[in-house]
């Protein structure tokens, strides 16, 4: 069986923050394992700002 993994992008929707945005990646961490996913990457941007994993 393929191993599949899960890249987030961490983006902040709009009217939320990035302080919620990083909490909805937790929960999609917790969740992709709960799945079986293997790995989970959080993607890092720099210097945009649409995007929490660049702060």
């Amino acid at each position: 069986m393929t191993a599949l993994s899960v890249l987030d992008l961490s983006p902040i929707t709009q009217g939320s923050n990035a302080s919620q945005s990083l909490a909805n990646s937790l929960d999609l961490a917790r969740h992709a394992e709960r799945l079986g996913y293997k790995r989970y990457w959080l993607a890092e941007h720099h210097n945009m700002p649409g995007i929490a994993s660049a702060a």
